[in-house]
């Protein structure tokens, strides 16, 4: 072999081989000495280059990387030609001939179309529900300008444009009725904590928050983990509050419920690596773990994802649940359902960041150029009453089947009017399935759409009122958190002060309703034990001695006495 055939051997190598393998040096070192991180690698290695390991599925990155691998090709190999004397001089031109019919051809169609491909599989299990296809609300005129005959089962019309959407004609959303949680997320947030402070290194896993329902109506209890942390602190045990007490109970990992691991842990205390190691296929978000306490005994539930390909890039869909109980080794047991029916457990089982996806996919059904220069696509409200929580409400149905439930507002907009609701079931999954995602547009006359700013004002005007119970309670500190639709036009709003509910509002968006005011249990006894210490303390004062602020919430706290007395007969 002459030394010119070994240098272009050699610069082949060089030029081609360098990125596959360093690629592959990081990802071999990577799930050697962290499977979690190993398993990370690999399926960016798949988003970015080879989906599912394909190589006819090429991304725009690949196709770029084979571009600049071509161009670099010509270069050397012209050099390699020049030094030789004119031999070889071919390979140069057709390796740049290659190079440039790439960057024609496959490497933009891949890219254009990228983001679209998205917004096609999540869309592909999504359903627009309009009153009349004939009159259809201004948010959809986009979408319906062109329509397409539907299948006459599920969907009515179909989208003209190249995103699949289908639309069904009804006033399903008439008859949606929904339970509504007893407390608010900031009072289960505090509670949660206060059960976690007295262990070192142990913490609230703050985003596996959940609302869990009970067998009666209108009742149920909020749960989340309590993670350990480092090298050493595993995880402690599972917190539930149902919302009447001031304590969470805490059911823990010990005896034989052990589970000698955490999210938060590293190295050998680290629960990822191991569920990276026994499950490389399957991934999940923090907000889709949940936990709950069997009897005595804490359970874990992790609505999981898979990773698959979708024309030139990847996507996710449904990967089933991962169920995971201790043992008296300390060594987890995990079960894993590919198939999980309603009912079966407590909570969801389907991924609350996959509805999410299919939420904001929404925003392609009308194509590219809709979604770009007219915003079509809607999107939770960003009121202030929201900002802790703007979604995805885990809400209970009059089927007493669980669904995710958004509120939605017009995309690109400042109105804050809530002219659609999205809807998918939460307590059922099939994996490498997407569960079907209901958007629920009103009318634009529809007495249901709501102003969260208009529901906000009756709420004030009712709270601060002379027939209040609470009638300080702004003035106080006290805060109006987190509108939660019920359906038919009813909502209910939860006052939160100093981090806990001291009770919520139910009202409805026509007005005729009188709104309805239940105060927390755990609040009451100490709501009559601060009158009674204020009645005793400043309030007993010379009148001339208090403030402006002490006057007013004396005279409060006399008018509930009062009232109190009244209702009483004493």
């Amino acid at each position: 072999m002459n030394g010119g055939l070994r240098a272009r051997i050699f610069a082949l190598v060089v030029i081609w081989g360098w990125l596959p393998a360093l690629a592959g040096l990081v990802w071999g070192l990577a799930k050697l000495l962290l499977p979690k991180a190993g398993q990370t690698c690999a399926l960016a290695l798949q988003r970015w280059f080879l989906p599912e390991w394909s190589l006819t599925a090429l991304t725009p990155q690949t196709w770029l990387w084979i571009a600049a691998s071509l161009i670099i090709t010509a270069v050397v190999f012209a050099g390699i030609a020049s030094e030789g004397a004119g031999r070889g001089g071919a390979v140069p031109a057709m390796a740049a001939l290659l190079a440039l019919l790439v960057l024609v051809w496959p490497f933009p169609v891949a890219l254009w179309d990228n983001d679209k491909d998205a917004g096609r599989h999540y869309n592909s299990a999504t359903v627009f529900h309009v009153p009349d296809l004939d009159r259809p609300p201004g948010s959809m005129t986009d979408l319906m300008r062109s329509l397409r005959p539907g299948d006459g089962r599920e969907c009515d019309r179909l989208g003209g444009h190249d995103v699949r959407a289908c639309i069904k004609q009804d006033t399903a959303v008439s008859a949606l009725r929904w339970e509504a949680r007893t407390s608010s997320l900031a009072a289960a947030r505090t509670a949660m904590n206060e059960a976690a402070s007295p262990v070192q290194r142990v913490d609230v896993m703050d985003s596996t928050l959940t609302y869990l329902w009970g067998e009666a109506e209108n009742t149920g209890r909020w749960s989340a983990l309590l993670d350990g942390s480092g090298d050493n602190r595993p995880l402690y045990g599972v917190a539930e509050w149902d919302g009447t007490v001031n304590a969470a109970r805490v059911c823990r990992f010990t005896g034989g419920y052990r589970i000698d691991r955490a999210f938060g842990g590293v190295g050998r205390n680290s629960l990822r690596d191991l569920l990276a190691e026994r499950h490389p296929g399957l991934i999940y978000d923090d907000t889709d773990i949940w936990g709950y306490c069997e009897g005595e005994r804490p359970v874990i539930v992790i609505p999981a994802q898979r990773q698959i390909r979708y024309a030139q890039r990847t996507v996710k869909t449904a990967g089933g649940v991962l169920v995971l109980r201790g043992s008296a080794s300390g060594r987890p047991i995990v079960e894993h359902r590919p198939r999980v029916r309603p009912g079966e457990l407590p909570g969801p089982a389907y991924s609350i960041s996959l509805v999410r996806a299919q939420r904001d996919a929404t925003q392609w059904a009308a194509g590219r150029e809709h979604r770009r220069e007219s915003s079509f696509g809607f999107e939770p409200s960003s009121f202030e009453t929201q900002s802790a929580n703007p979604g995805e409400y885990l809400l209970r149905g009059s089927d007493k089947r669980l669904y995710y439930v958004t509120p939605l507002t017009p995309r690109g907009s400042k109105s804050q009017a809530l002219i659609a609701y999205g809807v998918a079931p939460a307590d059922q999954s099939d994996s490498g399935r997407l569960n079907r995602y209901d958007v629920y547009v009103l009318a634009d006359d529809d007495p249901l759409v709501a102003s969260l700013g208009t529901l906000r004002a009756r709420a004030v005007a009712h709270i601060s009122g002379p027939s209040s119970p609470y009638p300080n309670f702004l003035n106080s500190g006290g805060e109006l958190q987190e509108f939660v639709p019920m359906g038919g036009g009813a909502w209910r709003v939860y006052g939160v002060q100093d981090g806990r509910t001291a009770f919520y509002i139910d009202l409805s968006v026509s007005g005729r309703d009188r709104p309805k005011t239940v105060s927390s249990a755990q609040r009451e006894p100490e709501a009559e034990e601060e009158a009674g210490e204020r009645a005793g303390g400043e309030c007993g004062r010379p009148l001339r001695e208090l403030t402006d602020r002490q006057l007013a919430d004396c005279l409060g706290e006399f008018a509930d006495e009062l009232r109190r007395r009244s209702a009483g007969g004493r």
